[in-house]
């Protein structure tokens, strides 16, 4: 009699993330590394499991992956995690681990029409993570439904199963900053409206609540990125160029922000982080929704006609642009999208919550 042998989940690897077997190359066309080790995040994934490395954005800054979308032919597949959400929705695999720092899970994702969870910042889960913005990167992972989800991070032991039964009634909230937005597009605002019917429907609390300095941070929060990216990359640009120039254009940007103001706003994490904490508390929120973005997502036409990925936190008028994904990853707290093109941010360290949640809401 053959052992028992634990089903074969297939999954791919964001080609910024070290895995014993395979070469890393960060979406350039030169760099490689070959790595010794794996990265902590694949700690408790088999490596006969582990079948491909995933493409990505040049140095995950760029604005095309080469990859075309499963779901919408010739529609833009997202940026920077692109492979992992596409080799998912592809059936090459059946999970994808992938990385976000700039909604790089959340926004592949919705656009190939699969699940992303962006995991609570973790330092010691960036270990053999090729760094890009160390105090915003997060690891995420892909899966084509939430059960599917819910089965490989259990199956895998990166999230605990939530005790059975006890659990007290859900709450979510909506934003109002997001239902005041004028930059919203009115078919994404009726829908994330909409979204406390579905939750009454289903037995969930809704209330609304205002994110305040949080909201008011989330171009500052491009900055930052910017920075940490220039500081990050620039000492091995020799080994990356030749750098597209979208690549370069967001390294250029980086280095304009000062290194005092991306001080200033990584002093502010912390704060805002506690205080917002507090306020769920109060109202026993377990988490809250957003729109992944305000907008319909351009063609590919569009995009290629960008300067680079990030808005111009040097212009004023650039704050219209600077969306809802910066949120979370301000925060440090998980962010779980679905493709009807909704998140929701979770409590820190609450992953596994936050899928019990979003399974209420759209399974």
């Amino acid at each position: 009699m053959h052992p028992t042998r634990r089903p074969l989940l297939r999954v791919g690897v964001k080609d910024n993330i070290h895995c014993g077997g395979f070469s890393t190359r960060a979406g350039s066309r030169r760099f490689r590394t070959y790595p010794r080790g794996t990265a902590a995040v694949l700690a408790g994934v088999p490596a006969d499991h582990i079948t491909c490395k995933t493409q990505l954005t040049e140095a995950t800054l760029g604005l095309d992956a080469g990859c075309g979308n499963p779901l919408v032919p010739g529609g833009w597949p997202g940026a920077s995690s692109t492979g992992s959400a596409v080799a998912v929705a592809a059936n090459i695999c059946d999970v994808a681990v992938g990385t976000d720092s700039l909604g790089s899970v959340r926004i592949p994702s919705v656009a190939c029409g699969v699940v992303g969870l962006r995991m609570t910042h973790d330092a010691a889960l960036l270990d053999g993570v090729l760094p890009v913005s160390p105090s915003l990167d997060a690891v995420g992972w892909f899966a084509r439904t939430l059960d599917d989800l819910q089965f490989a991070l259990e199956r895998f032991e990166v999230v605990e199963p939530l005790a059975p039964g006890g659990r007290k009634p859900l709450r979510i909230a909506l934003v109002t900053e997001v239902l005041g937005d004028d930059g919203c597009e009115p078919d994404i605002l009726r829908a994330y409206e909409a979204l406390a019917d579905t939750a009454a429907g289903r037995g969930v609390d809704v209330v609304r609540i205002a994110l305040g300095d949080v909201w008011k941070a989330r171009m500052p929060a491009w900055a930052l990125c910017a920075r940490e990216a220039f500081d990050s990359l620039s000492p091995h640009a020799g080994l990356l160029e030749p750098l597209g120039e979208d690549v370069a254009n967001v390294l250029r940007l980086g280095e304009g922000v000062t290194l005092r103001a991306a001080k200033d706003v990584r002093a502010l994490q912390r704060p805002l982080r506690d205080e917002f904490c507090a306020r769920l508390d109060a109202l026993d929120i377990d988490a809250f929704a957003l729109p992944v973005y305000p907008f319909t997502l351009p063609t590919p036409e569009v995009i290629h006609s960008w300067p680079m990925l990030f808005p111009d936190v040097r212009d004023a008028a650039s704050e219209a642009l600077a969306g809802y994904t910066p949120i979370a990853r301000l925060l440090g707290w998980p962010a779980l999208s679905v493709p009807t093109g909704v998140q929701l941010v979770g409590r820190p360290g609450a992953d596994n919550l936050l899928i019990e949640t979003a399974e209420r809401l759209f399974a």
